[in-house]
């Protein structure tokens, strides 16, 4: 989970009563009013993913901050967890690092799994959560399109920005036990230097690599999204520039095509709810009504004192990947190259080999 604890804190609303409560007491009595809104007892909040791949499993534990406080989260340091599986005995989590734990299993498809803490002199728990079947995209393609923003001149005068890009899509069906889907996306783009003739000696060429990554709001779908349907049609992952020289660092490197990964992942209805509640707050920023704490869903609380409030939530999904190599042409021709990968390579951020393709190099020509 990513930024999660933007809406921890988060209570634009309440900064705008206060100020105009604040206004109004100075306009009748003519004396500044400070609302105390910096003591509060903080909380604990919990981010936690378990599915099937080891990787992406995790459980991280932090408090909530006073108000107007500045400094860095406070890490959650005397914590234990532990995952228990339906049937099964607890599993303890290890603790990689202050309040950062891993656990040594993975979660299987319509078993049942409960996430317990003990902090303090206090035991918190999840509700008790299935894992949903493992998802799948029935078909994923690009299509053209303009993408429109809107920019100011010198003057202050609104103009349209337009810039081409290829959306990613895809098709997802839907199923009695899997309705609910989240995607994420990283993409590699594979680069090549050829550098200048030498009348004495042939250059190698360089053979480069940089990655960009899902920085977004959470991308959900599901059912009811899509009216007139049963499955998911024309749902867009993310987007890709034809100018593909602003993701590069020197004019110099020529672009040669993307890997893009998909990770999708099957998730629950009330793991649904709680990404859609997270977009709304995400979304929502300088509204005077943005979504508040108490409308963020949770499904940890304190088995040991009902008054003490948590934040966060124990997603259980089920996970896959899925890579492509792409490239996206020009938008004057309008068309793309696109080949299913079916190999799985770790691949660093960036870098270059020189005279050698990495080993996981793509091209369309294989």
């Amino acid at each position: 989970m990513k930024h999660v604890k933007k809406y921890y804190l988060k209570t634009t609303a309440g900064k705008l009563v206060a100020f105009f409560l604040g206004m109004l007491l100075f306009a009748s009595c003519e004396e500044y009013y400070t609302p105390e809104l910096d003591s509060s007892e903080s909380m604990l909040v919990v981010e936690s993913m378990f599915t099937n791949d080891a990787s992406k499993n995790f459980v991280k534990l932090t408090k909530t901050k006073d108000f107007y406080s500045t400094n860095p989260d406070e890490m959650i340091t005397n914590a234990n967890v532990e995952l228990i599986e339906s049937g099964s005995s607890a599993t303890p989590a290890k603790q990689q690092s202050n309040g950062y734990f891993t656990f040594s299993k993975v979660a299987v498809p319509d078993k049942t799994y409960t996430l317990r803490i003990y902090y303090g002199d206090q035991t918190y728990e999840s509700d008790p959560v299935t894992m949903p079947p493992l998802p799948s995209i029935d078909s994923l393609y690009t299509v053209h399109r303009i993408d429109k923003t809107y920019s100011t001149d010198a003057y202050g005068v609104p103009f349209t920005v337009e810039n081409p890009v290829r959306d990613i899509k895809v098709d997802v069906s839907l199923s009695p036990q899997l309705k609910y889907f989240r995607f994420t996306w990283r993409t590699v783009l594979e680069w090549v230097y050829i550098p200048p003739m030498n009348p004495f000696k042939v250059a190698p060429p360089y053979y480069g690599w940089k990655s960009r990554y899902d920085n977004g709001n959470f991308n959900i779908a599901g059912q009811g999204d899509y009216t007139g349907t049963s499955n998911i049609k024309n749902h867009t992952v993310l987007s890709l520039a034809y100018d593909t020289q602003q993701y590069l660092d020197s004019a110099k490197q020529d672009f040669y095509g993307w890997i893009v990964m998909v990770d999708q992942y099957g998730i629950t209805k009330d793991s649904y709810d709680f990404y859609e509640a997270l977009d709304k707050q995400f979304t929502a920023e300088g509204n005077l009504f943005d979504p508040v704490l108490a409308q963020i869903p949770t499904n940890v609380s304190c088995k040991t004192d009902k008054t003490k409030k948590v934040v966060g939530f124990f997603n259980v999904n089920s996970y896959r990947q899925y890579r492509y190599f792409i490239r996206t042409g020009s938008a004057y021709s309008q068309t793309a190259v696109q080949k299913k990968i079916n190999r799985y390579p770790d691949i660093s951020d960036s870098g270059y080999l020189v005279g050698v393709y990495p080993s996981f190099w793509e091209s369309y020509q294989n």
